[in-house]
């Protein structure tokens, strides 16, 4: 692969973003960045902290501050996203101006059960529904979800994606 430059993963929750972006920053030599922690950096609370007391319009207007600040200092990155930052405040458009998107495009069942497995309690959006609900509502985020995700520069579909799989398809 030539110039590294801002690579950015999106997709749904548990699709692997952080997993693989650690993995993918690690192979290029470059920083990894999950935009979920430096919001938190910058609020001083967790997400779920935050959503709950300043609401998500204004979690969505610093993730867009958090997410331009990034890539307007750092030239060479790997960055995980929230699942919910492509669709909002043209979010998607400024990062396919800035570098690569990656969309980690996993089956709903396939999500419903690593939420399961990585406990539900982690991810405040899911955990109150059982595995049959769980499955259906991520199946109804992803059908709102899917047109912003679909404009990424490489869409990966595949329920076990791998970094070779992800490096082959950034290479020219």
């Amino acid at each position: 692969m030539g110039q590294v430059q801002r690579i950015y993963l999106v997709g749904l929750p548990a699709s692997g973003k952080t997993t693989i972006g650690k993995q993918l920053a690690e192979h290029l030599g470059v920083q990894f960045i999950d935009l979920d922690t430096e919001i938190e950096k910058v609020v001083g609370q967790s997400i779920p902290e935050y959503f709950s007391f300043q609401g998500e319009g204004n979690f969505r207007i610093i993730e867009k501050e958090t997410l331009r600040n990034l890539g307007s200092t750092n030239d060479q990155f790997v960055m995980a996203t929230g699942g919910g930052a492509p669709c909002f405040h043209f979010n998607m458009d400024h990062m396919n101006e800035m570098g690569i998107t990656v969309f980690l495009d996993v089956s709903p069942g396939d999500l419903a059960l690593r939420i399961i497995d990585q406990g539900v309690e982690k991810r405040p959006l899911f955990k109150s529904y059982d595995q049959q609900d769980l499955i259906q509502e991520v199946r109804d985020l992803a059908e709102g979800r899917l047109s912003f995700y679909n404009e990424a520069k490489i869409k990966m579909r595949d329920n076990r994606i791998t970094l070779d799989k992800i490096v082959s398809h950034l290479e020219p």
